[in-house]
């Protein structure tokens, strides 16, 4: 084959194939407006403010929510259109949910905050979680009478039949029904409470989650201003500390730090948070104990 025919032969299938992911783009919008022609976004839209790691963009009968922590974006299909029906994505991208969710798990092994399902009400769809761990009394009450089920989430057998199983430990594998609930990677405590948007577009509660977010960023930005309008000769310096497998350590997690701060407090110098004690070692609980007794 001559080099020019080769050329040509190289251009036509790059062009060939710019023109399907051309049509696949605007599959989603052309499959939509099939199935319901005029319709607009169902329900509120949340608009995300302060969170800088997910994005949520609307068309006629889905969303799409962009998880910057990871990269992956989730396809969220009405349940009433055809497109539930006949779309199905699962890759290393994109995954595809029909909405609102039927049912839902979630890893509750991380800490996971599901008082966010309750603001949003719908805590009664949460059919399993992976253990009792919660602050919730309403959870562990539902746990108790059964219509919560702990499961297992190293057999992904007794994760499949949830519609969603929301996770924020973005280690292990991921099935297909796996959605990455990633606020710990925010840095303030106003980016981490927005992901209740997150959430609520899973639901279609987005009105819920925008009135529930402006609730908490409105008490929270006047509590802020109470320190700031005190007058006051110094500032109370503040430890926040960890304890885990016999080690003493001031955290670094700067949602904590901005906490302190908001408060009017002072975070602990940063020469000695770098510092952890062990328990067993006597010298480090002395060392310990004097750092404590100096901020007092």
């Amino acid at each position: 084959m001559s080099r020019g025919c080769s050329y040509w032969i190289q251009r036509l299938l790059m062009a060939a194939w710019l023109l399907s992911w051309k049509k696949w783009l605007s599959a989603i919008d052309i499959g939509a407006a099939a199935a319901a022609p005029n319709v607009k976004p169902q329900g509120n839209i949340s608009k995300v403010e302060d969170a800088q790691n997910y994005h949520i963009y609307y068309g006629q009968t889905f969303k799409v929510i962009k998880n910057g922590i990871d990269g992956k974006s989730y396809l969220l299909i009405q349940s009433d259109t055809r497109m539930a029906g006949r779309t199905k994505y699962c890759t290393p991208r994109i995954k595809s949910f029909v909405i609102p969710l039927s049912n839902f798990s979630v890893d509750t092994t991380t800490s996971f905050p599901v008082s966010f399902f309750e603001l949003l009400g719908v805590v009664g769809s949460m059919k399993g979680m992976t253990s009792n761990t919660v602050a919730s009394e309403c959870v562990l009450k539902m746990v108790e009478g059964g219509e919560i089920s702990l499961i297992n989430a190293s057999e992904p057998q007794q994760l499949a039949p949830f519609a969603a199983h929301f996770v924020s430990n973005l280690d292990h594998f991921q099935a297909c029904n796996f959605a990455n609930f990633a606020a710990t990677g925010e840095d303030s405590p106003l980016q981490r409470a927005e992901w209740i948007k997150f959430l609520g577009a899973f639901a279609n509660l987005e009105k819920r989650a925008n009135q529930v977010y402006k609730a908490v960023k409105d008490n929270y930005l006047c509590l802020i201003k109470v320190p700031e309008a005190k007058e006051k000769a110094f500032k109370p310096i503040v430890a926040w500390m960890e304890y885990q497998n016999g080690i003493w350590s001031f955290t670094k997690e700067l949602y904590k730090l901005k906490y302190v701060e908001d408060a009017g407090g002072e975070n602990v110098d940063a020469s000695i948070n770098k510092i952890t004690y062990n328990i067993s070692n006597p010298d480090d609980i002395e060392d310990l104990h004097a750092i404590l007794c100096w901020m007092l």
